[in-house]
This record gives C-alpha cells, structure tokens and sequence, in this order.
C-alpha cells in the first residue's frame, strides 16, 4: 500500500514550490498566463493540504476536513486548461465569455462540495474504510460528483489536443517543453478515469502520487527547458517554415523564436530559445541597437559603430549599410556568408512585445555580383545598379574618372538626382518600365557631373530579369559629349544651308525673275542684288565648310596662349574693318592653356556684336580680366545695340536647337563650340536699356595647370601686372589712362 499521507505532504511541498517558482518566473508573461499557473500550483497544494486532512482526523469529521480537499481538487483542471489555452495561443478562446464559461461549472460544484451534507447532490453516507492504514470515510457519489468527473476528463482531454495541436505546429526548440505538458496533463486523467470505472463509492485515496508526479514533471521542464519564462506563445508555423532565416527577440532580449533556416545559416547554438540574442546572434548588440531604433540604417549604423566581431565559434562578422536594412556578412570556417537583415514589429497574433529580425540569404548573389564587378570593373562606361525604389546600391570604379564621383558618395543616393532636372521625370519613367522585366531601354540625357558639369551620356536601362546578378535596375552609361557636339554642329550647319541658303536663293530666284520682266534702269539694281546675294551664299558656305574642317580637325593638344595680345590684334583688325563703331578696351595681361582656334572665336564675338547693333552710334566695349574670386580669366564683349533674344539665349546656354527655337547664324555657334573645347565658359545677359553683355571664362594658366598635376602652380608674373594697364585699338599701351574710345570717320 502506499504510504498516503506522506505522499500528501510531499505533493503539498511540491505543488507550493511550483507556485512559488511560476509565480517569479512568470512575471513577463501575460496575467491570464501567470495567474493560471499560479493557480495550478495553489489549487495543488489545497488539494494535497486537504487529503493529509482528510487522512487524519475522525470519520465523523470527514465531510468538514474534505472542504480543503474540495477547494484544491475542483477547480485544479479547470485552471489548468486556461493555462494551455494561454500556453498555446489560442486566441479564439481568449473571449471573455469563454473564460466565465469554464468558471461556472467548478464554482457550482463546489458550493455543492462546500455545503454536504445537507443534501446528496455531490456525495452522500457515513460508511467508513482504511486507505493506508487510516481510517476514512467513504462516502457514496452523487449525481453531481459524476457529472464533474465526466466533465474534468473531457476538460483533460480537450487540453491535451491543444499541446498535441501545438506540438505540430511551432518551432521544433519548444517540443521539449511541449512533451513535457503532455505527460503532465495526461496524469490528472487518472482521477476520472478510475472514478469512472466504479460509480459505487467515492475513489479519493489517489491524489497524492498523481500530484506528487504533476508537479515533479513541472519543475523539471522549468529547470530544463524554461518552461517558466520563455512561452512559445507564436507557434510561428508559417515563420518556421520560411525560407529566410528569423529571429524573434523580445523586449527582455531573449530570443523566442528562431525557425531552422536562422539556425542552420547563422550557426545558432542549441539550444537558442531563451538565449541572450546579444550574445549568440552575430554582431548581437548592433543589431538589437538597430533593431530598436527608429531612424536610418545608415544612421543607426554611425551611432552604433561598426568594429568587427568576434564570434564564439571562431568566425568574425561585420555590418554595413543597405538600401532595405542592414548587410551582415561574416566569416567562419573558411567561408564568408551574406546577409541583408531588416526588422519589423513582433506579428501582432503572437501576442510577443518584440522585435522581428529577418536574414535574407544573399551569399550567392553577391558571388554572382564579384564576377559581374571583375567584368565590368575594367570598362570605361558606368554601370550603375538601382533598387527598385530608384537607389542606387552599385555603382563601378569607373564613375569617377567618368564622372568625378567616388562610389562611396553615390551609394545609397537617388539615380535620378543625377540627371538634368529637365530629364528626371524621362529617366524614372524608365525605371519603372523596366523593373521586374528583362527589357532594355536606350536613350540619351543630360547629366552631372562631380565637378558641377553638365555631360551628354548615352543610357542603356535593363530590367533585373535580363540579369542573374541582381534584381534591380541596371543603368550603364556613356559619355557621348563630343559626339553629341559633333553632332549639333552638323545639324546646325544642316539647319543653315537647309534655311538661310534656301531663303536667299529664293531672294535671289525672285529678282532674277524681275529682271527677266524689267527692261528699264532698274536693271543695273537688281543686278547688283543678285550679286550680292551670291556673294553671300559663297561667303556662308565657305563659312560652314572652314568651321567644320577646323572644329573636326582641331588638335585636343592644350598650350599657353596669349589671350591679351590675341584680343588686340583682333580689335585692332575688326577697327580697320569697321571704323565707324566706337570700340573701347580695358586689356589685363592674362593668358590660358587654349588652342589657335581662340583667335577665331574672339573675332567672332567681337564681330557679332558689331554687325547686329543698329544704333545711331554703335559702340563695343572689350574688357580681359582676373576675376579675383574665382581666379578665372575673363573676356566681356559689351555693345548697345538691341541685345540677345532669351529665345536665342535659352538655345546657346543649353546647348540644343529646336525647330522652333534656333539662332540666326553661326558666329555664337562657332565661338561656344572653340570655348567648350578649352574648358570655358559663355555666359550671356542683356543689359538695360540696351545691349548686351557676353562673357567668355576660361581656367588661368596657373589654375589648368595646378588642376592637371596637383602641384604648385608656376609663376605669374606677368598675370600680376597692375590692372589699371590699358590699350587703345592700335596696341599702345599707357599706364592710369581711362578707358579709351577710339573712333575712325569714313574719310
């Protein structure tokens, strides 16, 4: 026989421990989890208080010593299976109604209990019996106590399907836990069990070794396997069965799920449930720091520090920034692995306060991604890789010879900040045609480069799909400048032997016809019409063709240049050319790294501005200069006759023509193209009331040549005579005079 009452006392002992041990350990878990527990424990020890009770005193004060009994024994499964319901996340049953439910049948069965033996509804009858060698009553069941047997063993069974359910259907790191439960809550089946078998008398005498081993199983799993503290609360089926490595940690920093893909690929200790994710995770502390922060990656990271770790078996890992999160690569056992980590909010239906950490596995994309970089890596063009929210998240060492940027500064920015304002609207329109497809797209934009330069590139946009390497968009471009200039200046010499030689040949159609008709005087006038015409159409197309050789011809070679002296042998010609216009020089000694064809382009402009001025007194100022803030020199050319059009001005400054906007003529075609080709600048702007003003700027001598070696620039004498110099048209230099005018009459 067994020995009851000392059973009863170490039941009593264990069921006390357990509440005492749930009730600490239980303190981050929900209330309905910590009070059901507690409660298993308190409903324990009453129970085996109650039989030890039971046990002891006299028969006829059985019904009153069996109210203890009764306060434990009763509602011990009922608050059981609200724990498993709690255990196992059971949302469903988590209804408030639900709960009030359950509560009824234990409270009217043990008021029932409570009030015997005014009546027979729960037991009944005062025969007496021995149960390990103590004389007990042994009263007849009623009506009631079979109803709550019943009731108890479905209860049990109902409880046990749901740790069975769950067994199936959550991380395989809680199944420890899990079996456990099963074995725990399969003891309590017992009890009805046996009363069930023999509906004669009241079977009461086997609590003690069921009890005794309920609790014993309880605080085993809670030595072994946390089963105090650390709830699989989420059975995470679908984030166990994923292909991506996750990891849920909880505001304590434990890790509460991490399905077998985060385990196998990030090399996780077993067991990890309940682990410090600091401590086990790689690079731990940043990426919790990450994960709990609200602001960028890229900031987070700066804030964070990203020195190297070293891992516990050995290995080393890294963070760094990325478009979507984090890039964790790290090494161990001779391979190197990659990661991009993002984090979200613990899904809502776990009920975990927490923080979701997703491993993607990129190692074989970024294997791909060196073979890519060691192709392309040794070509000229810019191969840029965007994500699919237009970031760029590669770009080749080549962009900054290209383009003067290093890569580092273009990572993470927008592609389409690049591009010419403009162009921006054209280039993600692109963008998003080709995402997620394996089209290709060519085009030609503007774009900018490091140097604050505008640059003609040729673009090729390709989808992810046309490419193993990467899933978003590929951009490769090519700088076509001098191709695109090449380019425009043949359709603008198309555009005036299409225009300007059509046009003056029907001039020259049209009087033709009148001499044919008038056999008058007139006819020496329209001959001389006709003479003139042509002579133009000679002069224009000689023009386009001495233009073309040089600017197609030209030698790219760089050299000093003269640019004062240049200036006045120029304006000393155009004055013989034109003495009637009053032409006034403020001449600095300056020179530049440019080529011969400068002469042409200061004659041009020079000339322009005194053709196209139609005032009674033509005047033209020319002024070379330092200017002392951007040490550039400078050449204006100034005059006061009715000025640039904006149209004509919007057409030079950008570069393009159109048909409907277009410049007449080719002098400031020809001199934007010689001054482009030395690294110079136009600028023009027109002056009030009248006239215009158009300013050339090319790199000083000194500035080329401290650009081109990075050394310190060579003397300048010469550069630093005084500004106050100045030269009239026919080359005399006095020093202090004013600005000089000089004006020739026609005799």
């Amino acid at each position: 026989m067994l020995p009851g009452f000392e059973l009863a006392v170490l039941s009593g002992i264990s069921a006390a421990v357990l509440a005492v041990v749930a009730y600490r350990k239980t303190a981050g878990q929900s209330r309905l989890v910590r009070g059901s527990f507690v409660g298993v424990g308190v409903a324990g020890l009453l129970w085996a208080v109650g039989y030890a009770n039971y046990l002891l005193v006299d028969p006829a004060e059985s019904y009153a010593a069996l109210r203890w009994l009764w306060l434990g024994s009763i509602p011990f499964v009922t608050l059981w299976v609200v724990f498993v319901i709690a255990y196992t996340d059971q949302a469903a049953l988590f209804k408030r109604r639900i709960l009030v439910l359950l509560a009824i049948e234990p409270v009217v069965v043990l008021l029932a209990a409570l009030t015997m033996p005014a009546h027979d509804l729960f037991l009944s009858g005062q025969s007496t019996g021995t149960i390990a060698g103590y004389e007990v009553l042994v009263p007849t069941i009623g009506p009631l106590f079979v109803f709550h047997q019943l009731y108890t063993f479905l209860l049990g069974v109902f409880s046990l399907l749901l740790l069975i359910r769950t067994l199936g259907d959550t991380d395989p790191a809680y199944h420890p836990q899990l079996l456990v439960l099963v074995a725990a809550g399969s003891l309590p089946l017992i009890g009805p069990l046996q009363q069930l078998s023999s509906l004669t008398i009241a079977a009461i005498h086997g609590p003690p070794l069921v009890l005794s081993l309920f609790c014993g199983m309880l605080l085993l799993g809670g030595l072994r396997y946390r089963l105090f503290d650390v709830l699989p609360t989420a059975r995470g089926h679908i984030l166990s069965t994923m292909e991506d490595g996750v990891v849920l940690v909880d505001d304590d920093g434990r890790i509460r799920i991490a399905n077998a893909a985060a385990r196998r690929q990030l090399a996780l200790p077993e067991p990890v449930i309940g682990c410090d994710a600091a401590a086990v995770l790689p690079c731990g502390d940043q990426l919790l720091q990450f994960a709990s922060r609200n602001d960028s990656p890229e900031t987070a990271l700066h804030a964070m520090g990203s020195e190297t770790t070293h891992r516990t078996d050995g290995g080393t890992a890294q963070l760094r920034p990325h478009p979507s999160g984090l890039e964790l690569f790290f090494q161990t056992e001779g391979s190197e692995r990659h990661f991009i980590v993002s984090t979200e909010p613990a899904p809502a239906e776990t009920t975990v306060e927490g923080q979701l950490l997703v491993f993607r596995d990129v190692t074989a994309q970024r294997d791909q991604e060196l073979e890519f970089q060691a192709v392309i890596e040794h070509t000229t063009d810019v191969v840029t890789i965007a994500d699919p929210d237009g970031r760029i998240t590669y770009v080749s060492p080549s962009v900054e010879p290209e383009l003067s940027y290093t890569p580092v500064e273009l990572i993470g920015t927008e592609v389409g900040g690049l591009f010419h304002p403009d162009d921006t609207e054209a280039v993600e329109a692109e963008l998003s045609t080709v995402e997620g497809t394996d089209k290709v797209v060519h085009s030609q934009y503007r774009i900018r480069t490091g140097d604050g330069e505008w640059r003609m590139v040729e673009t090729t946009v390709r989808g992810g799909r046309s490419t193993p390497v990467t899933d978003g968009v590929i951009l490769t471009t090519r700088d076509i400048t001098d191709r695109y200039r090449h380019q425009q200046r043949r359709r603008v010499m198309n555009r005036v032997l299409r225009h300007d030689l059509r046009n003056d040949m029907n001039v020259v159609v049209g009087h033709a016809e009148i001499l044919v008709d008038a056999l008058d005087s007139d006819q020496v006038r329209h001959a001389e019409t006709i003479q003139q015409k042509a002579s133009n159409l000679v002069r224009l197309g000689e023009k386009v063709r001495k233009i073309d050789q040089r600017l197609h011809g030209r030698d790219r070679a760089l050299k000093r240049i003269d640019l004062s002296r240049i200036v006045e042998d120029e304006v000393r010609s155009l004055h013989e050319r034109y003495p009637e216009t009053a032409i006034r020089t403020r001449i600095q000694e300056a020179s530049i790294l440019g080529d011969t064809l400068i002469r042409a382009a200061v004659a041009n402009l020079i000339e322009n501005a005194i053709e196209h001025n139609d005032s009674d007194h033509p005047e033209v100022d020319v002024e070379v200069s330092t200017n002392p803030e951007t040490g550039r020199v400078e050449l204006a050319v100034s005059d006061n006759g009715p000025g640039i059009p904006e149209a004509e001005q919007r057409v030079i400054t950008a570069g393009i023509e159109t048909p409907l906007e277009h410049i007449s003529g080719l002098g400031l075609w020809l001199v934007k193209w010689i001054v482009e080709g030395m690294d110079g600048d136009l600028g023009i702007e027109n002056t009030d009331p009248r006239g215009s003003v158009v300013t050339l700027s090319f790199p000083s001598v000194e500035q080329a040549t401290a650009d081109a070696d990075r050394s310190a620039p060579e003397s300048a004498s010469n550069a630093d005579r005084s500004a106050d110099q100045f030269t009239d048209t026919v080359g005399s230099r006095r020093t202090g005079a004013p600005i000089q005018t000089t004006t020739r009459g026609d005799g």
